[in-house]
């Protein structure tokens, strides 16, 4: 009678049965604001408007979208990566280094991704999914560990990579007008709105965020749900960081400092709650979006790049804080 009760529960829990357009209403508000800030934007410079400033825009923030995809199955198991920016980072300078070494750009590409995606299984994955350690420490801790292992590797000096065309195709390269890092990104958001959707461990990702003791009695593997989504989580953030080593044309130690703040701030603006098993990547979309219109905004308005990070603070704040209200009262 209670595996019954349980799987019920289950069921009612998972996403099957989730009304879309409830949940648009509910955690999409970051809408309205997005639309209110390109407003304003656009009335203090027209530029925004263009169609190349948009390209420029979404080019620069595709690494941000694309771990933000991730962040969201993390968070989503209520859970959560610090690690995603020195994990980019990590990437980068593994993908210099194969380069450097005479392997070929193609398989230097995929054993990078191969080999930060088995690194986030491994560590982050299994001491928080299979061990049972708390994912802030543990996170914190590979933070800190991939950063300083970067900085030993490269002795705290930028590597440059302008020779490899692959590489800055993938970071600069266009198919027709439109740059590779969007189509990669756009790409990246389909895939994780279909996985979560559509398939039986997306489904089990909400129930495990709901709540573990019931997707336990439910027949989920709730260690392998958790190691994975981490392992995810550790895959994007190595193809953020080799499409930013081709944008940039280099490989730096500092690359992606701080871009954990703003990825999880681009998935708590969509609606991805920390408590678990609420949100989407829809949200997350919108989330990265207003975060780049705002950065883009106080770029074209000239604004000292002290203040964009006060000002971009403080707006981040209230636009989370207004986003929580109108979700409590719906």
């Amino acid at each position: 009678m209670e595996t019954e009760t349980t799987l019920k529960t289950a069921e009612e829990i998972s996403p099957k049965k989730v009304n879309y357009k409830q949940v648009l209403l509910k955690f999409a508000g970051i809408g309205p604001l997005l639309i209110l800030l390109c407003i304003i934007v656009s009335i203090i410079n027209p530029a925004f408007l263009t169609v190349q400033n948009w390209i420029n825009l979404l080019t620069a923030s595709s690494g941000i979208w694309i771990m933000a995809m991730a962040m969201t199955l993390v968070l989503l198991t209520a859970g959560f990566d610090l690690s995603v920016g020195s994990t980019m980072a990590l990437s980068g300078v593994m993908l210099v280094t194969l380069l450097s070494a005479g392997m070929s750009q193609l398989l230097s590409i995929i054993l990078t991704i191969a080999a930060i995606t088995a690194i986030g299984f491994l560590i982050n994955g299994l001491l928080i999914g299979k061990v049972g350690l708390n994912f802030f420490v543990v996170t914190l801790g590979t933070l800190s560990l991939f950063r300083g292992i970067v900085f030993v590797w490269t002795n705290g000096e930028t590597k440059y990579v302008s020779e490899y065309p692959l590489i800055m195709a993938l970071g600069n390269g266009k198919l027709g007008a439109i740059p590779y890092p969007i189509i990669i990104m756009l790409i990246v958001f389909l895939a994780s709105f279909l996985f979560l959707k559509y398939t039986s461990f997306g489904r089990s990702i909400y129930i495990v965020g709901g709540n573990p003791h019931t997707a336990k009695l439910s027949g989920i593997n709730v260690t392998l749900v958790i190691t994975v989504v981490y392992a995810i989580s550790a895959m994007f953030a190595a193809l953020a960081g080799i499409i930013e080593t081709g944008r940039l044309a280099s490989a730096a130690p500092t690359i992606g400092t701080s871009t954990e703040l703003l990825v999880a701030a681009a998935v708590l603006l969509g609606g991805t709650s920390f408590k678990g098993g609420v949100g989407g990547v829809a949200g997350t979309a919108l989330g990265v979006l207003f975060i780049a219109v705002l950065q883009n905004g106080l770029s074209l308005a000239n604004v000292s790049s002290y203040w964009q990070n006060v000002i971009t603070g403080i707006i981040l704040i209230l636009a989370i804080f207004l986003n929580h209200v109108k979700s409590k009262n719906l």
